[in-house]
């Protein structure tokens, strides 16, 4: 608490005396010496704010181009601290991601899609949601790992298909269900094409079917965009067809900014 608390008042006080008692050089007037921003580094360190000792030792390689072995292990204690610290915090997020992901696709599996019944809405609105909470974990960084949302025990070089192959059938259902029971117009139809069309853009060599799909999802919606007369169903249709517009450009120039829902 006494080393915390002394760093903090020498943060606060931010003048230009040698807190270690030693003349150092200064290069204004006011201005730290290296002395000073070592001595700020080891209660940094010892307050375990490692930023700040990071900052301190920045501030030192200003002042010095060469460093004492005692320095260069400050600067390497720093980074190395602060580094630890995010991958820390990197690794906690992506547990707790990979948790929400588990949460999400069960509800959807177990508990929505068997309550929906034989809406076909529904259904395809959820199946759309399990492509895409499939898809999210193909593009995370942490879809390796060899248990995911399917439980699919098999070795991590395969798993990337097998999760592209649910997911593709999830977009395929979805787009079946919306094909054979709703409007080209629909809300929820229009958002499983588009959904879909960005998941086979993702796709290696599948590039022109991404287009093929929000080309035909976009022409067919436009077509009987007309007959569409609920003020809000309008407005949710527009911005969606806007969406597959927009990915139309995207998937002809190769861009990877596309739009989803």
């Amino acid at each position: 608490k006494q080393e915390r608390m002394a760093y903090l008042v020498d943060e606060q006080q931010q003048t230009g005396r040698n807190p270690a008692g030693s003349k150092g050089v200064r290069v204004s007037s006011g201005a730290f010496s290296v002395e000073d921003y070592i001595y700020r580094a080891r209660l940094a360190e010892k307050a375990l704010r490692y930023e700040d000792m990071l900052t301190q030792m920045r501030n030192v390689l200003e002042l010095k181009k060469k460093l004492s072995v005692d320095e260069r292990n400050l600067l390497v204690v720093a980074y190395k601290n602060a580094v630890t610290s995010r991958r820390t915090a990197i690794r906690h997020l992506s547990t707790y991601c990979k948790k929400l992901d588990d949460q999400r696709f069960y509800i959807v599996r177990d508990y929505l899609i068997p309550n929906a019944r034989s809406d076909a809405e529904q259904i395809a609105f959820y199946e759309r949601m399990k492509g895409d909470f499939i898809r999210y974990v193909i593009i995370s960084p942490t879809y390796s790992q060899p248990k995911c949302i399917l439980e699919i025990e098999i070795a991590p070089p395969g798993l990337r298909d097998s999760l592209h192959n649910e997911a593709n059938n999830c977009y395929l259902t979805a787009k079946q269900l919306a094909e054979e029971n709703l409007p080209a117009y629909h809300p929820v139809r229009v958002g499983i094409m588009l959904n879909y069309s960005v998941f086979c853009f993702n796709s290696k060599s599948k590039g022109d079917l991404a287009l093929k799909v929000a080309k035909n999802a976009y022409e067919d919606a436009l077509a009987d965009y007309d007959q569409l007369h609920n003020e809000q169903m309008r407005t949710d249709a527009h911005a969606l067809m806007k969406s597959l517009q927009n990915n139309m450009k995207h998937f002809s120039k190769g861009s990877s900014e596309v739009e989803e829902t």
